[in-house]
């Protein structure tokens, strides 16, 4: 193990000193290079609890602890820890985003473990719950009456299985309970150590789609949202459900400090050791993100991920203009156009694990990956990857035109998400979309 030199006022390292406690972190890092390392694992041996990790970074040095850890890797700790300098700051880029290179995430690998351990434990905070080793989070979107065998299946790929879940009733007044399904997928995540994640929405199953005047109904309404609120809280503290997703979608302008005061009362309920997230459909300007709905400056605050709906881009409300699922330039524009609003280290990129076929007038229909395969191979055809979309399409004797993501789109998109400095994916969901690959 390497040693960190000391003089008589203190250790130093690089020429810089450092307190004992820092010295002794750094000393954690290098006797644990060949081991994979967590914020988990760093957090509980400074006896950290996650969210005011969170913030603490955040404020202190415009990033997160997943964005330090994202870089982690074995050769990266051993080749970069003589670099690391505490006290000292990787560049910035514009506002609060921070931009780092893979050799900065490496390099300041061994800061973040000395922070942990040393001078963020005044902090009181936590690390994000289920972690990977490298910091990049992992979401899998499962539909509560889905085979919980997907769940084992994506195992291995996933931090957090999202539970599609929770819908508020016609009046915006109460949310459903839990039911025995929803339950079975949570206990398979939890089989699986993984995050349970509880999905909350205005989906509406008599239109069909969203609801708008469901969302309004709860956010215009102090009371409504209490109720709520309460009820979501009960979930996380006696139902089992380790985290809450916000999916509140359709919205318009006029819900912005409603559904900002949701997010707010939602986190004083469930307390800063829960996981909080929010699911925000894709804008490819910044204002475009408040005409949908997301004052996301003040949503950063109360949550820990935003979740960029990435897909979507075409689709059934388009009868007679097939297109892409999510192309790689709009959800690098949409993200890139979130990050203006928010920490790049906070978003998570939302991929389409399906697609939709067309023909003609009718509206589209949504296919699996693996039917879009079955569509083409029955009909003779023969599918076409687009390097520049991402996406495999093909054009049916018939007329009819197939677009869909699958396991090399997700591939694509978990690069985009690296390049751009994002926290993680979210795969939806599990029952449409190819076994998710390990990331890294």
């Amino acid at each position: 193990m390497d040693q960190v030199p000391t003089t008589a006022s203190g250790p130093e390292h690089n020429g810089a000193r450092l307190s004992r406690t820092v010295h002794e972190a750094l000393r954690f890092v290098h006797a644990h290079a060949r081991e994979a390392i967590s914020v988990p694992d760093n957090a509980a041996a400074a006896h950290l609890s996650t969210r005011g990790l969170q913030s603490a970074l955040r404020r202190e040095l415009q990033t997160s602890p997943a964005s330090y850890l994202r870089g982690v890797r074995l050769e990266g700790v051993r080749r970069d820890r003589a670099h690391a300098v505490v006290g000292t700051r990787p560049p910035r880029t514009t506002g609060r985003t921070l931009r780092m290179t893979p050799d900065h995430r490496a390099r300041w690998t061994v800061l973040l473990a000395a922070a942990l351990t040393a001078g963020l434990a005044l902090a009181g905070c936590t690390a994000p719950t289920a972690a990977r080793a490298d910091g990049f989070d992992v979401t899998g979107f499962q539909p509560e009456n889905a085979d919980t065998a997907l769940v084992d299946a994506n195992a291995a790929a996933m931090d957090v299985v999202g539970v599609d879940g929770l819908l508020l009733n016609s009046t915006g007044t109460k949310v459903t309970a839990p039911s025995r399904a929803a339950k079975a997928q949570r206990n398979r995540a939890h089989a699986n150590g993984l995050t349970a994640q509880l999905l909350v929405s205005n989906y509406s199953e008599a239109d069909g789609d969203f609801s708008e005047p469901i969302a309004r109904k709860l956010l215009t309404s102090p009371a409504n949202r209490a109720r709520v609120v309460r009820s979501l809280a009960a979930d996380v503290a006696t139902g089992g459900w380790d985290s809450v997703m916000i999916d509140l979608e359709a919205l318009t302008p006029a819900e912005k400090p409603g559904l900002t005061a949701f997010a707010r009362e939602l986190r004083a309920a469930v307390g800063d050791d829960v996981r909080l997230d929010i699911a925000l459909s894709a804008s490819t300007t910044a204002a475009g993100y408040a005409r949908l709905g997301y004052d996301v400056r003040a949503l950063r605050a109360p949550l820990d991920h935003l979740t960029l709906m990435a897909y979507d881009q075409h689709g059934p409300w388009e009868p007679d203009a097939p297109g892409p699922v999510g192309s790689l330039a709009w959800s690098s524009k949409a993200a890139r156009a979130l990050a203006t609003l928010a920490p790049a280290d906070q978003i998570v990129l939302g991929v389409a694990g399906y697609g939709y076929h067309w023909k003609g007038t009718r509206p589209a229909g949504q296919l699996s990956d693996a039917q879009a395969r079955l569509r083409v191979r029955k009909a003779g055809a023969t599918a076409r990857w687009d390097t520049t979309v991402g996406e495999w399409t093909a054009t049916l004797r018939s007329g009819e035109v197939l677009w869909w993501s699958d396991a090399r789109s997700l591939r694509e998109r978990v690069a985009l998400a690296e390049r751009l400095g994002l926290t993680g994916v979210a795969v939806w969901s599990l029952d449409l979309s190819d076994r998710i690959e390990p990331v890294g």
